[in-house]
């Protein structure tokens, strides 16, 4: 990011920053002007919006219920990072228009893209003229060194596994052959046919090769892009490039000045001067600064919040139900059979372990839980049980022929008999063969009551069936490094954010047992149970078939399995809402992340 041209300037902007938490979110109308300015001449292949022109001038202010964890979109994982990240700073080879009716793709940075009647060869044609935000070109060597950077081993990325299709005869990962045709041209050519295969090319979010090439090709990759870095070096091809980044207090994005996109009229997107993002901790902390006008919107309208948020309806601010959402809530048994390498002992005690591996433990837990209770009480009947790992809410990819669990405390009894626990010594406990009492601790993140409150609720649900959790919260960023990277964990509570868009492609990085996320035991060298391995083979075929219904078929049979084997014990899915003040023009929520500023480079400020 280079550095404005007037010292008026730079004070004007450091101004409009320091008021980003001032009452109604910030100016009370656009200004007309763009601050900061645009720079340079539009791409000669500019890609033209065709929808409502807009005015420049002004900032949105949203919050997030935790810290940014990295500025290193192909390293996040966490929706605190990647609500940021994802479509206001980086982009992808296509976009994905998700408030469009139908959602639906777009060329995005590409004049057009086109597959071969097989779909196994799949062709990308980059706009001429487009810059990166700190004025550098973008051309298909970037396209051919981001890929590059993700399918290295040594990247801790989940975007690999998205590209998979498959096994060697040696056991190394097969990729599609990326080919760079000319500097504006690149092609995938696949191994077996794939119709979805945009859904792989928009996990693909691009970065820089003269920013990263250097610290990558030495090995240092997983260390760049931190929330500690200068906010100058995060270069990327969204509409907004980082500004200011103030731990413990909000994230500034500003105007790229260098944007390719123009509206109509000829005017250059975006129109926003700023979006600034507030780090609210917890959302009833996001709820209490929308009330009281210091943030323009909530981009999550929990259930337990949603009726409180509906009263506040009026024509400056608009409340939309969402119904049931695409994310999910779940618990999951540490079930991973390493050894932590700096002391030798295994993540999990082997007693626990042997528990948390037993198919009938899982299920009993299972059977234990109140999710209608929980749904009634914590989610003030705003939410549905869940059992699998895509809810109700994707009419599209959920099938309902899974397994469920009705609470049933004595058929969870009855499972945990058949597996040799009893309570031996009449404390109301059980214990196993060896004399160990059945306990372990559940660790929610913080940052979310609703999901606190779940693991006491839990707790209690165990208590009657014999079993001893302890609710242990920690830190979203304490938990992310728990589940990816330490593993030493017994039970956690959290959540996955949709993919978009939903479906199998984007869920690989949870179901392949070699995937960075894979639930309970990530990152696995050959599939540990037979289940893993029989998901792994139809994540494959879903892949290579060309039949949308061969697909669907495929993917119920792995939401049974998933269902029966209770890879992670998912407990409910959500009915939330947005709300949002209605002086933005173009601003047009969703039901998929980021659900209010998926067209971020279209939405303006109206005048008054």
């Amino acid at each position: 990011m280079k550095m404005h041209k007037s010292i008026v300037a730079a004070i004007a902007a450091a101004v409009l920053v320091a008021s980003a938490a001032c009452k109604n979110g910030g100016a009370p109308g656009s200004s007309g002007v763009a601050n900061p300015p645009f720079r340079g001449d539009p791409p000669q292949d500019a890609y033209v919006y065709q929808g409502e022109p807009g005015v420049y001038g002004g900032q949105l202010v949203l919050s997030l219920p935790s810290e940014m964890k990295t500025f290193n979109v192909i390293a996040a994982v966490e929706s605190s990072s990647n609500d940021v990240l994802w479509y206001h700073v980086f982009r992808c080879l296509v976009d994905f228009r998700n408030g469009d009716n139908p959602p639906a793709y777009d060329s995005g940075v590409c004049t057009s893209y086109e597959k071969s009647a097989d779909a196994k060869q799949w062709t990308f044609h980059l706009r001429r003229g487009v810059r990166w935000s700190d004025g550098e070109p973008f051309t298909a060597d970037d396209v051919l060194f981001t890929y590059d950077v993700i399918r290295d081993k040594n990247v801790q990325t989940d975007i690999a596994a998205i590209f998979d299709e498959g096994k060697d005869a040696n056991g190394e990962t097969i990729y599609p052959e990326l080919k760079k045709l000319d500097d504006y041209t690149v092609q995938f050519n696949l191994h077996e046919p794939k119709g979805g295969f945009l859904d792989m090319a928009f996990n693909l979010w691009l970065i820089p090769k003269h920013k990263w090439e250097a610290s990558w090709r030495a090995g240092k990759f997983n260390e760049q892009m931190q929330v500690s870095s200068d906010p100058n070096e995060m270069v990327g091809l969204g509409p907004y490039r980082i500004k200011e980044y103030v731990a413990g207090q909000r994230v500034v994005l500003e105007r790229n000045p260098y944007f390719w996109k123009v509206d109509k009229k000829g005017q250059r997107l975006p129109y926003l001067d700023r979006i600034i993002f507030v780090f609210a901790r917890s959302f009833d902390t996001i709820l209490a600064k929308f009330q009281a006008g210091d943030i323009d919107g909530m981009s999550r309208v929990l259930a337990d919040q949603f009726a409180l948020v509906k009263r506040m309806e009026s024509p400056d601010i608009k409340v939309e139900d969402i119904g049931v959402t695409y994310d999910t809530n779940w618990m999951v048994l540490n079930q991973h059979t390493g050894t932590n390498k700096t002391n030798g002992k295994p993540f999990v005690v082997p007693w626990k372990l042997r528990l948390f591996r037993n198919q009938k433990f899982r299920q009993a837990v299972s059977y234990a839980i109140d999710r209608e209770g929980i749904a009634n009480t914590i989610y003030s009947a705003r939410a549905e049980p869940l059992f699998t790992f895509v809810t109700s809410g994707d009419n599209y990819w959920y099938s309902d022929d899974i397994m469920k669990y009705p609470h049933d405390p004595a058929r969870a009894r009855q499972l945990l008999s058949e597996i040799g626990l009893a309570d031996m010594n009449g404390d109301g406990l059980l214990e196993d063969s060896e004399g160990h009492t059945v306990e372990f601790n559940i660790s929610p993140n913080a940052e979310n009551a609703q999901r606190t409150n779940v693991a006491a609720f839990i707790s209690n649900n165990l208590k009657e069936v014999g079993i001893k959790a302890n609710v242990a919260p920690a830190a979203i960023n304490v938990i992310s490094t728990m589940l990816r990277s330490t593993f030493e964990y017994e039970a956690i509570i959290l959540g996955w954010q949709t993919g978009v868009p939903p479906g199998p492609i984007n869920t690989k990085n949870i179901l392949l047992s070699a995937a960075d996320s894979h639930p309970g035991f990530p990152s696995q060298q050959t599939p540990s149970t037979e289940w893993e391995s029989r998901i792994d083979d139809l994540v494959k075929k879903i892949d290579a078939s060309p039949d949308e219904a061969e697909r669907k078929r495929l993917f119920a049979e792995i939401q049974r399995i998933w269902s029966e084997q209770m890879a992670e014990i998912n407990l409910v899915a959500q009915k939330e809402g947005v709300a949002y003040r209605t002086k933005f023009g173009n601003l047009r929520p969703c039901s998929l992340p980021p659900r209010l500023t998926w067209n971020c480079e279209e939405i303006y400020l109206k005048s008054r």
